[in-house]
Parts: structure tokens; C-alpha cells; sequence
């Protein structure tokens, strides 16, 4: 990471001390972005790192509230009836990125100040949580994620005309997977016979994908998603020697791994052409709530998503509607009137 005066080390050691110990690519590229924001606020108030404090940190807060990630202006002054530049999650995740940074440069007075606050919050029995982050917290308010309906979701994996491309989608739409991980697929991970996919965690994918999980998950294949597998092997995919399921058919670099931005490409083309907005992870989303609405319970719509605990789902993935609780109600009455 540079700054102002070249390289800047401190970040530059926490930054690989995550990769060391296994972090997303994705998480280490976002912590990056975030410090640089933190260190760039740092630079233009001529403060020095090891001397922050909570005042400090609370500065950056507002900072952050008051400026625009693509271009920052110091000189902005947010007025009350204004909505802030950044979202709630944005600016929680870069004060995340802010706290891991001083946890992991223990010897610095606001990592001590953070260890003393947590044994504060022990000790009088109101303490929440061992996250830091709960020092300093952005309220980010709740709100539903987007989902499609049965039949938008039919018209979205039906809208490409080919098959690498209703694969790629229904992989998502169909069996939940991230980006990452359809991207990091190989053929043996599909296994038609069994009826199961493997999503399994790699650190050397071509494209650098990353499956956020650490172990092997191997879930149902759905069968309209196995049934797309083999018609693309015999009708696009040919004589390519590649362990990848998704390539390159019809670009240059023809035979390499599809990439994150091939996908994102992908994603707009088909929205627009369905006219249905949408993003890999409302495919997501859609995914885990239509298995929920469909009887499935918590723990298996957990199990199917990689998920190491329940409220994980519940709180990211699925959401209980207006018209999800009028379904449960019908259920209760036509129950009620069969008895």
C-alpha cells in the first residue's frame, strides 16, 4: 500500500499477516482500500499513527460520513438534512479495518485502549460482544435484501443464449453459490451421477477465485443445473483441455478461467436484457429465501449456503416479508378449517 512517503509499511505488514493466515482476497483487498482512506485522513492532519486515540478515530468517523469514497473532500461540511456519502456498512467496515490494523500493532496506546475498554465491559457485565468494532460502532440500519420472485428468477437463467451462461447464473440462482466459488469450479466438483457439488476452497485459481469458506462443502446438485452442465460440455465447451468449467469461448484468451469481471459484464447484460435488476448476490438472496418460503427450514437453507451458524442466514440472507407472514396465516386458516 502507498502513501505520501512510499510504501507504507505498518499497513503493509497487517495486510499480509491476513493472507497468512488464510483471509479472502476479497477481505484483504477491501481492508486495503479502508486503510489507505484511514492513513490518506491521517496524512492531511499531520497525525501520527502510533499517537491515535479514540478522539482520532472519531474524527475519521466523521470524515468518512462527510466525504465520497471516488473523490474525497476534506472541505465538505455535511449538513444535518444531507445523507452521509458513505453507507453505514461502508463506513463500520473501514473502522473494522481500522481496529483489526491496531489489534494486530499491539503496542500502541489506542490497542491499548481498546484491550482495557473490552475488560471494562467484562468486568461490569454489559459487554456484548469481543468484537472491536463494538468500541466504536456505526448504527447500520436493517433493511431487506433484494429478491426476485420465481418466475423473474426463471426469466433471468433463461435470458442468455448460451449455456456457459445459464450455467454460470443458475449455479448461483440454483444451488447458492458466490461468485468465487462457481468461478473456482473444476469438472470434478460437478458431480452429475451423484448428484452433488463440491465447492472446494482454493488458494491457486488461475483468476484468483476465492471460495470464502476454508473447507469442502458438498451440497445437492440441482438438476436443471446438472442437466446445463452436460449439455455445455457437449454442445460449447469441445475439445478444451482445461480443469476449469468455466472459460473463455468466444474472447480473447480463449481457454483461460472466466474472470470477476467477465461475470460482473455478464450480470449487466442480462439484467438489462430480462429488465430485472439484479447482482450475483441477489441470485443469492433469491436462492435462500425461495428454499425458506419453499418449507425448507433454517438449518438446512444454512447447511445448503456454507454457513457456519444459522444467524448468519437469518440476518443476511433471509427476511420475513409482509406477504410472507399473510402466506403463514392462510396456512393457519385452511389448517384450521380442515380440522
Amino acid at each position: 500500500m502507498l502513501g505520501p512517503n512510499g510504501v507504507v509499511g505498518p499497513a503493509e505488514d497487517y495486510l499480509c499477516f491476513l493472507q497468512n493466515i488464510g483471509r479472502s482476497w476479497h477481505t484483504t483487498r477491501g481492508y486495503a482500500s479502508d486503510l489507505a482512506l484511514y492513513f490518506d485522513f491521517l496524512d492531511r492532519k499531520g497525525i501520527d499513527w502510533r499517537e491515535v486515540g479514540m478522539p482520532q478515530i472519531g474524527a475519521f468517523a466523521a470524515h468518512l460520513r462527510c466525504t465520497n469514497r471516488a473523490e474525497p473532500n476534506t472541505g465538505l461540511i455535511l449538513l444535518r438534512t444531507a445523507a452521509p456519502s458513505r453507507s453505514p456498512a461502508s463506513i463500520q467496515r473501514a473502522l473494522t479495518a481500522v481496529f483489526g490494523f491496531y489489534d494486530f500493532h499491539a503496542d500502541t496506546p489506542l490497542a491499548d485502549a481498546l484491550t482495557r475498554s473490552r475488560q471494562h465491559r467484562l468486568d461490569v457485565r454489559r459487554y456484548v460482544s469481543k468484537d472491536p468494532r463494538s468500541v466504536v460502532a456505526v448504527k447500520v440500519p436493517k433493511k431487506i435484501k433484494p429478491c426476485l420472485s420465481e418466475e423473474e428468477l426463471v426469466t433471468v437463467l433463461t435470458t442468455p443464449a448460451r449455456l456457459r451462461d445459464r450455467l454460470l447464473l443458475s449455479t448461483m440462482g440454483l444451488n447458492g453459490l458466490r461468485v468465487g466459488a462457481a468461478l473456482g469450479l473444476r469438472h470434478e466438483d460437478i458431480r452429475v451421477r451423484k448428484g452433488e457439488l463440491a465447492v472446494v476452497p482454493r488458494d491457486d485459481n488461475a483468476n484468483n477465485a476465492r471460495a470464502k469458506r476454508r473447507s469442502t462443502l458438498t451440497v445437492p446438485l440441482h438438476p436443471t443445473v446438472g442437466r446445463l452442465y452436460t449439455r455445455y460440455l457437449d454442445e460449447e465447451y469441445g475439445d478444451w483441455d482445461s480443469d476449469y468449467v468455466f472459460i473463455n469461448l468466444w474472447s480473447t484468451n480463449a481457454g483461460a478461467p472466466m474472470t470477476y469481471d467477465s461475470v460482473r459484464s455478464l450480470i449487466a447484460r442480462t439484467s438489462k436484457a430480462a429488465g430485472i435488476p439484479m447482482t450475483a448476490h441477489v441470485l443469492r438472496h433469491t436462492f435462500a429465501t425461495l428454499m425458506r418460503r419453499g418449507g425448507a427450514d433454517m438449518e438446512t437453507v444454512s447447511e445448503l449456503l456454507g454457513h457456519s451458524s444459522t444467524d448468519t442466514t437469518r440476518e443476511t440472507y433471509v427476511h420475513t416479508t409482509v406477504e410472507d407472514l399473510r402466506r403463514a396465516l392462510d396456512r393457519i386458516e385452511v389448517e384450521g378449517a380442515n380440522r
